[in-house]
């Protein structure tokens, strides 16, 4: 298991990729969101390096709801027991400062 740590925007970079070797496909088991933004977006490729703001190659993209009746401080996204398959490594983009914890494995390590 694998744990990717992304403190605040990473925009301007394109993003992080998961996997160190982009030939390698990975699948995302959850995403841990602490302090999220109202509005803040969370964008996750199928590919190591996508150029920000394009929309291929896009595998989920999670907007914070914004928070009407008091803040939910915490939120986890769960791809449940298949998870989510990212090819090449994989990327996540975050636009705004959130504590973003994303649990991820190299495909071919997991049990099928």
């Amino acid at each position: 298991m694998n744990v990717t740590y992304i403190p605040s925007s990473n925009t301007a970079t394109n993003g992080v990729a998961l996997g160190a070797d982009s030939n390698r496909d990975v699948i995302v088991h959850k995403i841990l969101v602490g302090l999220p933004v109202d509005g803040g977006a969370i964008v996750v490729s199928t590919i190591t390096n996508p150029i920000n703001g394009a929309t291929t190659n896009l595998a989920a993209k999670l907007v914070q709801p914004t928070a009407a009746s008091g803040k939910d401080w915490f939120r986890e996204y769960n791809f449940g027991p298949a998870g989510l398959p990212l090819n090449q490594g994989g990327n996540v983009t975050i636009d705004q400062t959130m504590n973003v914890s994303v649990i991820w494995d190299y495909l071919d390590q997991v049990d099928q």
